[in-house]
């Protein structure tokens, strides 16, 4: 039997978190580059440290802890393409048949946020 991850499903919905909370983490550091792959990649290889983690920052829509203003560019137009590819996979009822296809298609269309 196929595994079948739709638009809707909860598993979507964590990834694109993921990669939100995760990224800006990272920006919040100082740093950048294939910002998406890497964090999709640290997310799948531990998804229980990342739900620790998850509770002790602030909501992925809050910019506070980004000051460079580069980094704070970049964030919010991923924010912004998180939001649009959301709509757009409910909107065209997206499936993934695999974890792996799923990330592949979220890099494909986030990879390119500048």
């Amino acid at each position: 039997m196929r595994l079948k991850i739709k638009w809707n499903d909860d598993r979507v919905r964590a990834a694109t978190t993921a990669i939100l909370l995760l990224s800006r983490d990272r920006l919040a550091r100082g740093k950048t580059g294939n910002a998406v792959a890497s964090v999709l990649a640290e997310y799948r290889e531990d998804p229980d440290a990342f739900k620790a983690r998850k509770a002790a920052w602030p909501d992925a829509k809050d910019l506070g802890p980004l000051t460079n203003p580069a980094h704070l560019a970049y964030y919010r137009n991923l924010l912004a393409a998180v939001d649009a590819l959301l709509r757009k996979m409910e909107q065209n009822k997206r499936q993934s048949n695999s974890l792996l296809e799923l990330d592949n298609y979220l890099v494909a269309s986030l990879g390119d946020v500048r």
